[in-house]
């Protein structure tokens, strides 16, 4: 019903997103192993963090000339950072051949055996092996390095920029 009233006024404040953590929060506490997964609480986060970017008590929408709080900005690039930094280290650190830099195999399974294919599988399964490897290469390129200039402060706001564009990019 919260996040009805949400979707309807297309607005939200401090005690509806903080309503909805609550209720998230009680599913992840009393769901056990069905909940145990990283996204759950990392989704939970990540709405703590929308707390401190909507009005307290308002459900009129905030004017965009309104500034963002700086704490709010850089908690939401540390969570990207933690999440990317951690899903490549994981895959370096898994002890896995196939995602060292001197095999770069993964993908040529990946295609095989992915949770949820789409139409575009088939397609990539069958590109060469040269591209796979260029495909984790790339993956490393965008878990390992382009996350640093989501938090580093001398990084310019145009290369930030892009690091965001490639991530969201890498994500779809």
């Amino acid at each position: 019903l919260m996040s009805l009233l949400v979707v309807m006024n297309g607005g939200c404040n401090v005690l509806l997103l903080f309503g909805l953590w609550l209720c998230q929060r009680s599913i992840l506490s009393v769901g056990g192993i069905w909940y145990s997964y990283g996204w759950e609480s990392q989704l939970a986060e990540l709405g703590f963090h929308a707390m401190f970017l909507v009005p307290l008590l308002s459900l009129s929408p905030i004017p965009s000339s309104t500034p963002v709080p700086k704490v709010a900005i850089w908690a939401m690039r540390w969570f990207m950072f933690r999440i990317m930094i951690g899903a490549g280290l994981i895959k370096l650190r898994s002890g896995d051949e196939k995602w060292k830099l001197s095999n770069l195999t993964t993908m040529d399974y990946f295609y095989e055996t992915q949770p949820v294919p789409n139409g575009f599988s088939r397609f990539f399964h069958r590109m060469p092996n040269l591209w796979h490897k260029f495909e984790v290469l790339v993956n490393h390129t965008v878990e390992l390095v382009v996350p640093w200039f989501l938090i580093l402060p001398f990084v310019p706001r145009l290369w930030r920029c892009w690091a965001g564009v490639l991530q969201i990019i890498f994500q779809t």
